[in-house]
């Protein structure tokens, strides 16, 4: 039985991620900012399988973190595997049209909340003696390729990515595995939000490569749990969409013509 810890994870791929391992009979410790919304996951999540419980945690503040490590050592008595999954995907603007508020959020969320999560969880890992932490890694992180205004989205991104580069040359202990995951295009709820800030026309041309290359969070969760408990590969990154995917889509779609509808039903 392994005791998860999940940042970010009232809503999309964590709460995604959550509802697996509590079904798989895991234990999990969930956290979001908003202390309603944590407690609504809880009522929900309770009673799935494994023991769940939360606390309210602002990523970009480490010792609210702390915090969160000591809460699921008090809960579950230790903490086998930390997904440092909490970010912010909004962008839309080009580097330097993207609003002062929005650029911090970005920065703070993604970069500076994983870094203070991978310190509490490399810290913890090393006092218990073992662990595996996983750092959640978005769109364009590569660089490859450029995705029009997402640009300083891309580079915390890029950031996560070398920092746990550095984590894994810092910590070369067998007990203590890091990884990586890409869960690719995911239809959340902040997701959906976002594309209905472009026009009708930005849709249009943006909609069958969306449908190709997009998935629902219930499709995606089971296999990266399945990987994530199976996993014995020291900096693996996890990647839901790989090319071999991507060209079985592309295939599909574009040459056996076969439709993928997923967003009708949300009105898009």
């Amino acid at each position: 039985m392994f005791n998860v810890v999940i940042t970010g994870s009232t809503k999309g791929i964590g709460r995604g991620l959550a509802e697996e391992f509590l079904r798989r009979g895991h234990n999990a410790v969930i956290c979001s900012r908003s202390a309603a919304d944590v407690e609504a996951a809880l009522t929900d999540l309770n009673g799935a399988g494994g023991r769940c419980s939360g606390l309210p945690c602002d990523t970009s503040d480490k010792t609210q973190l702390e915090a969160l490590w000591e809460h699921a050592v008090a809960e579950f008595g230790q903490v086998d595997l930390w997904i440092n999954n909490a970010g912010t995907a909004t962008s839309r603007h080009a580097v330097h049209a993207l609003p002062g508020d929005m650029t911090r959020q970005l920065i703070t969320s993604n970069l500076l909340g994983t870094t203070f999560g991978s310190q509490v969880a490399i810290a913890g890992f090393i006092e218990q003696g073992h662990g595996r932490l996983y750092n959640v890694l978005g769109g364009s992180f590569s660089g490859k390729p450029l995705v029009p205004n997402m640009g300083v989205y891309s580079a915390t991104k890029a950031g996560v990515h070398r920092l746990t580069q550095y984590l894994l040359k810092e910590n070369e202990n067998p007990d203590i595995l890091i990884g990586m995951i890409s869960p690719g295009v995911l239809i959340t709820d902040n997701w959906l939000a976002e594309q209905r800030h472009l026009t009708e026309a930005e849709w249009a041309e943006l909609r069958p490569m969306m449908n190709m290359m997009s998935d629902h969070v219930s499709t995606v969760a089971p296999w990266l749990t399945e990987q994530l408990l199976s996993n014995t590969r020291q900096g693996r990154r996890i990647a839901w969409m790989t090319g071999a995917r991507m060209a079985g889509r592309f295939i599909s779609t574009r040459l056996l013509g076969r439709k993928r509808d997923l967003f009708s039903q949300y009105g898009l």
